[in-house]
């Protein structure tokens, strides 16, 4: 995180070069901590301490008494922007947010396809790079219901691809379907991957549309192995519908800017693998 553009009467010089922690009042700092999580979305305690010299039990109290304001949201290890269910954003404006962790995301995610699967790809900008990952793979079948994933498919690939059929939501480029899809209870899936607006222990995996949320269940319900791909922007955030309480999803495969509380208590429920964002490094998965 770069705090630097906080840093007053030439104090410090931010998170990456200061030397001297910054001396405030009790609602300067919390107004500061405002400014900084308006910015950098996501903010954990032990910078803070770092930031403002103070410990971690100060931190907390200012945290749980912005939450209270609706100012921010709590999260383990830290707080995020506060959001009563989160906005859903178009698909071309979320493709630079964390584009560096989305790739090493699918590059993990492709890991666990093998040639020979039938497999399904749930709509979402980091299910996109798993997309443009598949020419690797042979003899894949892919069900899906994005058609900017079946038109670059068809053009790179000789793979087998079932659209799934609905109606086409405006400027999202996938379709939906207000009534059960009887395809779907014909066939079996050996894997499913779905990306997700947010993801929390107490929720589960959520998404800000009820019918994208909808079909993503109904897939799953045919699945054999269910992986939510997230970056970790998305982790401690609860959205609009749930698609499936965290247990009911195999493994969650998201970056390395995920909190340690966070992966830890994670685990406790689900299989994790971390994806380091920097390209010549290898991913962990977290031990069961």
């Amino acid at each position: 995180m770069l705090f630097g553009g906080f840093c007053q009467s030439g104090k410090g010089t931010g998170m990456s070069g200061r030397q001297d922690p910054i001396q405030m009042f009790a609602e300067e700092r919390k107004q500061e901590i405002i400014k900084i999580i308006q910015q950098q979305k996501k903010i954990v305690v032990p910078q803070l301490c770092d930031y403002f010299g103070v410990s971690a039990s100060t931190i907390r109290n200012d945290l749980r008494e912005l939450e209270k304001k609706n100012l921010l949201k709590r999260t383990h290890g830290g707080a995020i922007v506060f959001s009563k269910t989160g906005r859903e954003y178009l698909p071309e404006s979320k493709e630079n947010r964390m584009a560096l962790q989305k790739r090493a995301i699918a590059s993990a995610a492709l890991e666990h396809i093998e040639d020979g699967d039938r497999i399904a790809l749930m709509t979402g900008t980091t299910v996109y790079e798993l997309v443009r990952r598949l020419p690797e793979k042979k003899n894949l079948m892919i069900i899906l219901n994005d058609i900017q994933f079946a038109g670059w498919l068809e053009q790179n690939t000789d793979f087998d691809i079932l659209l799934m059929g609905g109606f086409l939501r405006k400027k999202y480029h996938y379709v939906t379907s207000p009534i059960p899809n009887e395809m779907l209870k014909m066939i079996n899936i050996d894997k499913m991957f779905t990306t997700c607006n947010g993801i929390t222990l107490e929720r589960g995996v959520t998404n800000s549309d009820f019918d994208t949320a909808m079909i993503a269940r109904e897939v799953m319900s045919v699945s054999n192995e269910k992986i939510v791909l997230s970056d970790s922007s998305k982790i401690g955030r609860v959205t609009f519908t749930q698609i499936a309480a965290l247990e009911q999803m195999d493994e969650l495969i998201t970056d390395e800017g995920i909190e340690q509380e966070d992966l830890e208590a994670f685990q406790r429920v689900i299989s994790v693998t971390v994806a380091p964002n920097s390209s010549g490094e290898g991913y962990y998965r977290m031990p069961d």
